[in-house]
């Protein structure tokens, strides 16, 4: 592939900047769109960057904010469905918890109204039944808590990412200056200080 090393255009550095706040609206990462623009324009992502950062950047400061509080309006209504749809999920296991401890009952309340007097061999058998029945609630009851114990881990995970993703925004209101981020291998921003 030839890399371009002429002047941009004025349709360059728009194509630039849109892609960008694209990116940062969506949540994307500017490298991503570094990567992205660097394709379509048959240039390299680190002169993406540059040209961004050193010039294109400056004449997008609102739009920037902007797509930056589009971002954290997303961010808060996708935290808010999880949660909204997690806390649907818990109702519904604890309704299910409920629903087999009533069909237990029932069961025990028909079992002592209409048991006959039988011979000790039915009787045994019926209590094998039972146990049966006590078995298979047993494991619904256990499956029930599983699935309870996985929607509380999405949902502490989902708090955790809104705490960073908070600290992150507040860094960003209580610091005007530009700021330049970098991803390490587990996915953390980390800064990185201004030269």
């Amino acid at each position: 592939m030839n890399i371009r090393q002429d002047a941009w255009s004025d349709n360059d550095d728009r194509f630039l900047a849109n892609t960008i706040l694209k990116h940062i609206r969506e949540g994307s990462t500017q490298l991503q769109a570094f990567d992205e623009v660097g394709d379509a324009l048959e240039r390299t992502s680190a002169a993406c960057g540059f040209r961004w950062n050193a010039i294109v950047r400056l004449d997008y400061e609102q739009e920037v904010k902007q797509a930056k509080r589009t971002r954290k309006q997303r961010m808060k209504e996708t935290a808010n469905h999880a949660v909204s749809k997690i806390n649907h999920s818990k109702h519904k296991s604890y309704a299910n918890i409920d629903s087999i401890i009533s069909g237990l009952q029932h069961l025990q309340t028909d079992f002592e109204k209409n048991a006959p007097l039988t011979s000790s061999q039915q009787m045994e058998e019926e209590v094998l039944q039972l146990e049966s029945k006590n078995k298979e609630m047993q494991e619904e009851i256990t499956r029930v808590k599983q699935e309870y114990d996985a929607v509380k881990q999405d949902y502490d995970m989902i708090v955790s990412m809104m705490n960073r993703a908070r600290e992150l925004a507040m860094t960003e209101e209580t610091n005007p200056s530009p700021n330049f981020f970098r991803m390490d291998r587990n996915g953390n921003l980390e800064k990185i200080e201004n030269a």
